[in-house]
């Protein structure tokens, strides 16, 4: 990895010094940066890039509970519900500046989600800094009854939709993932299974939620991705996008990680969600 490559990374994840991670707008960009700690050095030369192969064995690094830490800065545990249980302990680990969420999953589900207001004809450019040390064993949102994914970033748009019967009513989202066998682009809402019945649709109960593949395989890397929000939104939601000649407003940002249908064990990074004005040259 070149140097000028790094500090092409660096200089997108750090368009802002943002108070202890937590993300505010800028004239460019609206950075979620997930880190307890101030850069305490050059971050060109440390900070993760796309394409970074994670090494095999990592330096001892401080590891400190995440959850307080994403309450305070305006995260919120919707699954599972606190009548349940009080969830996944999470945890920050690496060394600074590099330090990431790790989302780690042992036969577990749980869902974050913050509200923010972001104008995606503003910044419709959503970049995603993440890793994946481990995917959950034979999992994929095509197969039937192992739907478990590593980590899932949801960006949701405008008022909730209204739900039939008992479920909750959320907005229209579009749900990009990094799965180990999906091919990248494809959705994965109201899908058929590949091994199951022919009347079954998989990830429907929301289906005006859409799953996006963004990435496959390459366990053991972190990389940079970019999407246009808006190419998706119109893609996905034709009729709304008719109607309206607009995307609404994204009120809120989510990740989910889940392993519970394989009854296996996952592991991912999480560093930074971005919102931008433009294009990056980091995204690898």
């Amino acid at each position: 990895m070149t140097r000028g490559f790094w500090q092409c990374a660096a200089a997108l994840l750090l368009v802002v010094l943002l108070d202890l991670g937590t993300g505010r707008a800028v004239q460019q960009g609206y950075v979620l940066r997930f880190s307890d700690t101030f850069p305490t050095q050059d971050p060109s030369a440390t900070l993760p890039a796309a394409l970074a192969v994670l090494p095999v064995s990592e330096p001892e690094a401080p590891t400190t509970s995440a959850n307080d830490w994403l309450v305070r800065n305006g995260w919120k545990q919707i699954w599972p519900l606190h009548i349940f249980g009080a969830g996944k302990p999470l945890f920050f680990a690496g060394q600074p500046p590099q330090r990431y969420l790790r989302l780690a999953a042992d036969d577990d589900y749980y869902i974050w989600t913050r509200q923010i207001d972001v104008d995606p004809h503003e910044r419709p450019f959503l970049e995603l800094t993440w890793g994946v040390e481990r995917f959950p064993q034979g999992a994929a949102l095509d197969v039937y009854d192992r739907t478990d994914r590593p980590l899932v970033v949801l960006v949701s748009f405008g008022p909730k939709v209204p739900s039939p019967g008992l479920t909750p009513s959320v907005p229209r989202g579009l749900a990009f993932f990094w799965g180990e066998t999906e091919t990248v682009g494809a959705l994965y809402t109201c899908v058929t299974p590949k091994n199951g019945p022919a009347d079954v649709r998989m990830q429907c109960r929301y289906p005006h939620v859409k799953y996006i593949a963004v990435r496959r395989g390459e366990a053991g890397s972190v990389h940079t991705d970019q999407v246009n929000l808006l190419e998706h939104f119109q893609q996905q939601f034709p009729e709304y996008w008719q109607q309206h000649q607009h995307a609404p407003s994204v009120v809120a940002v989510s990740f989910e990680v889940r392993s519970d249908r394989t009854h296996t064990v996952s592991s991912a990074r999480l560093y930074s969600i971005s919102f931008s004005a433009q294009a990056g040259a980091s995204a690898q």
